[in-house]
């Protein structure tokens, strides 16, 4: 798939928006974390606005959807993973002072060939939970209570062979 490139502060000044879906097998790295043999459906769709007037500088607004196949971590089945994702971004040649402690927004560097799909693939990676499970009870692959033989059974039996 060929990369969504923009000038990110050019982008942002001019209040520009983006909406696109990506093919999920041009995410080379979020493949690495996905079920790839499942028919479950799997899609990434996102939307990037620019705003001047939101923090008062240059800022990309981004939102994502996506519909990713991933294997439960109980019971190893794949199980799709809908993600509904907000990111805010300020875009600068260095960081803005007034958003070193603020946890909701993030700090862009501006660049000039900006990659989307790159973008969007880092924030679904970070994302992903490490161990995705159902929402349901699903049972453990492997049950705890197994009843384990006796090692000294066999030691009895031949003790009753060889008297």
């Amino acid at each position: 798939m060929k990369p969504i490139l923009i000038n990110n502060l050019e982008f942002a000044k001019k209040q520009e928006a983006i909406t696109h879906s990506i093919d999920v097998d041009s995410c080379e790295r979020l493949l690495d974390l996905l079920e790839t043999s499942s028919t479950l459906p799997r899609n990434i769709r996102y939307n990037l606005t620019g705003s001047t007037s939101t923090f008062h500088l240059p800022s990309l607004g981004l939102t994502i959807e996506a519909t990713l196949p991933v294997l439960c971590q109980r019971c190893l089945q794949p199980m799709q993973l809908d993600l509904s994702l907000d990111y805010a971004y300020v875009i600068a040649e260095v960081e803005p002072e007034t958003f070193e402690g603020d946890e909701e927004i993030d700090w862009l560097e501006a660049s000039r060939e900006m990659n989307v799909n790159t973008l969007v693939e880092d924030e679904l990676l970070m994302a992903i939970p490490l161990g995705p499970l159902h929402d349901h009870a699903c049972k453990p692959l492997i049950q705890d209570q197994v009843e384990k033989p006796n090692p000294f059974a066999v030691l009895k039996d031949l003790l009753k062979q060889n008297p």
